[in-house]
C-alpha cells in the first residue's frame, strides 16, 4: 500500500514554529493576533528589553498593536484581563487601528488601573508615551494622575511659550521647555530625589530637575490620554498613542536604549514618524 504525503520533501517543506519568548508567547494567546510581522516585531523589542535588563523595570506596558480595542488593553508585561494585570479599560470616543490609540480629545482615555502610590516607589519611577500626531493646539495630557495636590505625568501644554513638559506638580517640581514638535517619543524619568530627565526622540528637554520640595506620589490611576484628576478626567488629548509605559526609572543610557528598541519595533510596523 502506497504511502502519501510521508516522503523527504513533505517533511522539508513543513516550517519549525518560531520560538517566542514567554511574554510575547502569553501576549499571542490572550490578544489572538496571528500576524507574523507584530509578534517578530513584539519578540525581537523583549528580546532586547530581556538583554539589557529593561524588562524588570517594566510594570505596564502597553505596544498599541492588532488594531482593537480587545487587542490595545493588554498589558504586554502581564497579558491577563484583569485589572490587577494593568490592563486598559477604554472610555470615550476613542480609535483602533493598526497605527494605535486615537483619542478624540474631548472625551477619550484609557484607565491603566496602576495607582501611582501603591505601585511606584517615590524617586524611582518613568513615563513614557509615543504620539504620531502633530498637534500644537490643545493643553494635552498623555498620561498622568493627580492628588492632594501632586501631579505626575506627560503633559504637552500649549501657550505663549510652546510646550511645556512635567514631570511633577507644576510648576515648582516639574521640566519645562519649548517645543513644537509632539511626534515621537516621549519619556520622563526620575532616577533619585535629586535628578529628574525628560527625553523627546533620545534628547533631553528642558534642564534636569533638582529639587522636591516634599512631592509624594498621587493616589490615583494613571490615565492614558488624559489626567486622573481624582473625581474626574481632564486635559485630554486628541494625539494618536503607539506605545506608552510606566515603570522603574531609567538612566540616561537605559532611556536612549529603551527609545531605539521602541523605535526599532515602530520601524517593523511602518509607523514610526
Amino acid at each position: 500500500m502506497a504511502i502519501i504525503g510521508m516522503g523527504r520533501v513533505g517533511i522539508r517543506s513543513i516550517a519549525a514554529p518560531t520560538s517566542y519568548t514567554t511574554r510575547t508567547t502569553a501576549f499571542a494567546a490572550a490578544t489572538g493576533i496571528t500576524d507574523t510581522t507584530i509578534l517578530n516585531a513584539l519578540n525581537t523589542f523583549d528580546t532586547g528589553l530581556i538583554s539589557n535588563g529593561l524588562d524588570s523595570k517594566m510594570k505596564a506596558l502597553y505596544p498599541f498593536v492588532g488594531g482593537t480595542a480587545t487587542t490595545h488593553k493588554f498589558n504586554f508585561m502581564d497579558a491577563r484581563d484583569l485589572d490587577v494585570a494593568f490592563r486598559l479599560q477604554f472610555f470615550g470616543g476613542g480609535t483602533f487601528s493598526s497605527t494605535g490609540y486615537q483619542p478624540n480629545g474631548t472625551n477619550a482615555y484609557a484607565d491603566t488601573f496602576l495607582n501611582a502610590s501603591t505601585q511606584l516607589t517615590n524617586n524611582n519611577y518613568h513615563l513614557s508615551h509615543f504620539s504620531r500626531t502633530q498637534k500644537t493646539n490643545e493643553n494635552g495630557c498623555d498620561i498622568g494622575v493627580s492628588s492632594s495636590g501632586n501631579d505626575l505625568g506627560l503633559y504637552q501644554y500649549y501657550n505663549t511659550l510652546g510646550k511645556i513638559y512635567v514631570c511633577g506638580s507644576y510648576p515648582t517640581q516639574s521640566i519645562t521647555a519649548s517645543d513644537t514638535n509632539t511626534l515621537g517619543m516621549l519619556i520622563g524619568s526620575r532616577t533619585s530625589q535629586t535628578s529628574a530627565k525628560m527625553f523627546m526622540n533620545n534628547i533631553q528637554k528642558g534642564t534636569t530637575l533638582t529639587t522636591i520640595n516634599g512631592f509624594s506620589l498621587p493616589n490615583g490611576n494613571f490615565f492614558i490620554s488624559a489626567n486622573d484628576g481624582g473625581s474626574f478626567p481632564n486635559n485630554y488629548s486628541s494625539k494618536e498613542c503607539a506605545f506608552s509605559s510606566i515603570g522603574d526609572a531609567l538612566t540616561d543610557g537605559e532611556a536612549t536604549t529603551f527609545y531605539n528598541l521602541v523605535q526599532a519595533m515602530q520601524t517593523t510596523l511602518s509607523r514610526q514618524v
